[in-house]
C-alpha cells in the first residue's frame, strides 16, 4: 500500500478543512482538559485533539460515518463518540472547549451556536471552521478559482483526505454571520480564508 493510499485509508492526510486544523488548535484554552467536537464525521479533527487533551467526546447523528470514526480511532483511548443530535443532546458535564468543523451551516445558526455557548464552562474556546455563501457573483467567481488553484497545489505535495460527511451549500454569507455574532457572541473573532473557509473563534467570558 502507498503512502497515499495508507492515508487515505485511515482518513487522515489533506483537504480544505485539515488545512486550519492548527490555526483551530492553537486556540486551544490553556490546560484544556476536556473537549467536545460537533459533527465529527469520520473523527479526523477529534483524533487530533485527543492527542493534546485529556478527553474529547465526539457526537453526530450520522451512523455511517461514526461507524467508521469508530474503525478510524480504535486505538484512541481518551476519545468517545456519541450518535446523537447535537441540539437535543444532553452531556452530563460542560467542556474546556467545543469544535465545529464545516458543520454549522448543516444547523440552524442561532440555536447551534447557543448551544455550544451553554455547553462551554467560563474561559472555554467555541472553535468553529465554517462555509459562507458567496454574497456576489463575482465574488463567487474570483474566490473559487483562487481556492481552485491553492487546493490543486497542496492536493500535488500533499496526501488527499476525504472529507467523509454529507455536503451542504451554505445558506449565510459572512456579513450575516458576523452581524448574528455580534449580538450572540460579543467578541468573536472572525476571519476569512483563501481555501472558501472561515474561522470564528468565541472566548466564553
Amino acid at each position: 500500500m502507498s503512502t497515499n493510499d495508507s492515508d487515505i485509508f485511515s482518513g487522515e492526510g489533506w483537504n480544505r478543512n485539515t488545512h486550519y486544523h492548527e490555526r483551530l488548535l492553537g486556540s486551544l484554552p490553556t490546560d484544556c482538559r476536556r473537549v467536545l467536537d460537533v459533527g465529527c464525521g469520520i473523527g479526523t479533527f477529534a483524533r487530533r485533539l485527543a492527542r493534546v487533551t485529556e478527553r474529547v467526546d465526539a457526537v453526530d447523528r450520522d451512523s455511517v460515518a461514526l461507524a467508521r470514526a469508530e474503525q478510524l480511532s480504535q486505538d484512541v483511548a481518551n476519545l468517545h463518540f456519541v450518535e446523537a443530535d447535537f441540539l437535543t443532546w444532553q452531556p452530563e458535564t460542560t467542556y474546556d472547549a467545543i469544535s465545529m468543523i464545516a458543520v454549522l451551516h448543516h444547523l440552524p445558526f442561532e440555536a447551534a451556536l447557543m448551544k455550544a455557548s451553554k455547553l462551554l464552562r467560563p474561559g472555554g474556546a467555541l472553535l468553529v471552521l465554517g462555509l459562507d455563501r458567496s454574497p456576489s457573483f463575482g465574488h463567487y467567481v474570483l474566490s473559487g478559482a483562487i481556492a481552485t488553484l491553492l487546493s490543486g497545489w497542496y492536493k500535488m505535495i500533499h496526501p488527499r483526505a476525504p472529507v467523509g460527511a454529507p455536503i451542504a451549500e451554505p445558506q449565510m454569507t459572512l456579513s450575516e454571520i458576523r452581524v448574528e455574532c455580534e449580538a450572540l457572541l460579543p467578541g468573536a473573532k472572525i476571519s476569512r480564508h483563501a481555501l472558501l473557509r472561515y474561522s470564528l473563534i468565541w472566548n466564553k467570558p
